[in-house]
């Protein structure tokens, strides 16, 4: 599969225990999709409670985890991608990841469609376990496919809404806050009054809910818009780490380094910028 250099599927079940064990962010999109149990998916700055098949498109770059029900085994298919397998969509439709997967990333098939979207599933699982001369060409075809019939009935169709609990909305309402004065001496107080929480129960809450602990999930969003920094502007990169709300370069750099494996100026010289 040479001309697509990146595609990884797989199907697990995984029991109650399971948690993605760090801040989770990749250069390709993730499609996910719950086949049984229920999940927690927090997504940017966005809770989902996700349930037997919903899907979620996860852009690139987007910081995301999911958590467990402590009550539930679950399911799921993980399809990991380059944008070079859907970009013959995009070419026709480049508002199908802006405007609809990028707002809303998780889409609660109806039951009408559940088989058909199944099939598609299965298909792709037989074309990649191939790996002829035209699997490529198949695979792209097929999750084109997907993505075209899932936008189709969004717009035809009133989707179904992923209800979310007072207490998602309000981590929910937290997390957006902080996404927007990462660059601020934020604390941890700041965030539980967005969140009309006390500071105790927040802490609590926003771990539980997003997988994140409060200073985890600021640094996440920090490192997350140095690395856009990085390659929008020739700036120093102690200036970018004071931009990002990081107090002192020298964390920035060993926090940066702990989390993409470089450093920030080798971080932008692989990605283009010397």
């Amino acid at each position: 599969m040479d001309d697509f250099p990146f595609i990884i599927m797989n199907q697990l079940r995984r029991s109650n225990s399971y948690r993605m064990p760090e801040s989770h962010t990749h250069n390709t999109y993730e499609l996910y999709y719950l086949l049984s149990g229920t999940q927690k998916f927090f997504i940017q700055h966005s809770v989902y409670s996700m349930h037997p098949h919903d899907l979620a498109l996860v852009v690139p770059g987007t910081l995301h985890r999911t958590t467990y029900s402590a009550t539930s085994k679950h399911e799921r298919i993980v399809i990991m991608f380059e944008q070079a397998y859907i970009q013959e969509i995009l070419d026709f439709f480049p508002y199908i990841i802006e405007e609809d997967f990028n707002l809303k990333p998780v889409i609660s098939v109806p039951e009408d469609m559940q088989e058909e979207v199944d099939g598609l599933f299965s298909r792709l699982f037989v074309e990649y376990e191939k790996k002829d001369e035209f699997s490529v060409r198949m695979i792209s075809h097929l999750l084109c496919g997907l993505l075209l019939l899932l936008t189709r009935y969004r717009k035809c169709k009133e989707e179904t809404i992923i209800p979310s609990s007072p207490q998602d909305e309000a981590i929910s309402r937290a997390a957006y806050f902080i996404s927007q004065f990462y660059n601020q001496p934020l604390t941890l107080d700041d965030a539980a009054r967005a969140a009309s929480l006390s500071a105790t129960y927040f802490s609590k809450k926003f771990k539980a809910v997003t997988g994140f602990g409060f200073k985890e999930y600021l640094n996440s969003i920090r490192i997350q818009k140095a690395c856009k920094e990085l390659l929008r502007t020739k700036d120093s990169v102690t200036d970018i780490a004071l931009r990002c709300g990081f107090e002192n370069s020298n964390y920035f750099g060993d926090l940066f380094y702990k989390i993409n494996g470089v450093s920030p100026r080798a971080w932008r010289q692989k990605h283009g910028k010397v």
